[in-house]
C-alpha cells in the first residue's frame, strides 16, 4: 500500500505532534506540509493503511491531499493547510470575526460537495464517519478540505439495515459526541446518512457558533419561540434573516432521528446550498 505514493522520511518528528497535524518542511521541495505521526500500534497502523487506500483513489477539490507517507514511524503527509481546523476559527471570538455569514456558506456548500462525491463513489460508497470542524481545514483563500480518514468505511459488505432500506457497515460506533448520528450508536450501523446527521450538526454550528452537544434542540427551541435570530452568530455579520432561515431548517432536516427523512445530499442539500451561494 504505502509503496504506491510517495514515501518521506520523517527523522524529526517532536514527541508532542503525535496524534496532530504538525508543519514540516518539504524534504523534496522547500514548500511546507503536513505530518501526522501516530502511535506505533496495529490500529494506527490499520487506520494508515485505510488512509491511504481511500486517499491514494479518491481526489477531489474540497478533500485533503494526501502526498506520501512513512511506514516508521506510523505517518501521512498531506499537502500544507495554513489556516488550520475550522474548529479553531468558530472557538476564538476574534477569529471568527474573520468567517462572515457568506464565507461560512461557502464553506458548508464545499463541504457538502466533498460528502456527496464520497458518498456518490463507485462502486461502493465511502462513509467519512467523523464529520466535524476539527476534521475540515482551511487553506489560505478559506477553501475548505475535508481530513482525517482514519475511521472512513467503504459500503461494500452488502449488509443492509434493520429495516432493509438501507446499505450499513456493521461496525463498534466511533466518532465524536455531539456530531455522532444517535442511530448509529444504537444500532452500530454505520451509513451515509450518518454523515449527513454530523453536517446538519456542523451547519448549526456555522449559523450560531454554539456548541454541538444539544444545539440541534436548542434551534428547535427558537424557531417555535420566534427567537431563531437572537441565536446567530453576530460575529458573522448580519445574517439575512430569510436566508438563515432556510438554512436552518436545511440544518435541522439533516439532524431528523429519523434516517429515512434526512435529504440526500447531492440532489437536496447540495442543490439548496448551490442556489444560496449563488445569490449572495
Amino acid at each position: 500500500m504505502v509503496d504506491l505514493i510517495p514515501q518521506f522520511r520523517v527523522p524529526a518528528i517532536m514527541p508532542s505532534a503525535r496524534g496532530a497535524p504538525s508543519e514540516l518542511a518539504n524534504p523534496v521541495s522547500e514548500d511546507k506540509i503536513y505530518v501526522m505521526v501516530e502511535k506505533d500500534t496495529k490500529e494506527s497502523k490499520a487506520r494508515l493503511g485505510w488512509t491511504i487506500n481511500v486517499l491514494r483513489e479518491v481526489r477531489h477539490p474540497n478533500l485533503i491531499t494526501l502526498i506520501g507517507a512513512c511506514p516508521e514511524p506510523c505517518t501521512l503527509v498531506y499537502e500544507y493547510i495554513p489556516n488550520g481546523s475550522l474548529d479553531h476559527w468558530l472557538r476564538d471570538s476574534d477569529r471568527a470575526k474573520q468567517l462572515p455569514w457568506r464565507a461560512r456558506i461557502c464553506i458548508a456548500t464545499e463541504l457538502c460537495s466533498a460528502l456527496a462525491f464520497l458518498h456518490s463513489w463507485e462502486p461502493h460508497s465511502i462513509v467519512h464517519g467523523d464529520v466535524k470542524p476539527g476534521n475540515v481545514l482551511l487553506d489560505a483563500h478559506f477553501k475548505s478540505k475535508l481530513s482525517d480518514f482514519g475511521i472512513s468505511r467503504l459500503l461494500s459488505g452488502g449488509k443492509r439495515s434493520s429495516n432493509n432500506t438501507t446499505v450499513v457497515h456493521l461496525t463498534k460506533p466511533k466518532g465524536t459526541i455531539g456530531y455522532i448520528d444517535p442511530k448509529f450508536l444504537v444500532t452500530g450501523e454505520l451509513t451515509t446518512s450518518s454523515d449527513v446527521y454530523s453536517f446538519g450538526i456542523v451547519l448549526l454550528e456555522l449559523l450560531t457558533r454554539r456548541p454541538a452537544s444539544g444545539i440541534a434542540n436548542v434551534v428547535r427551541k427558537a424557531i417555535k419561540a420566534g427567537t431563531l435570530a437572537a441565536i446567530l452568530d453576530p460575529s458573522a455579520g448580519e445574517w439575512p434573516y430569510t436566508l438563515a432561515k432556510k438554512l436552518t431548517h436545511l440544518a435541522l432536516s439533516c439532524c431528523e432521528m429519523s434516517r429515512r427523512n434526512r435529504p440526500d445530499l447531492k440532489s437536496e442539500v447540495g442543490t439548496v446550498l448551490q442556489s444560496i451561494r449563488a445569490s449572495c
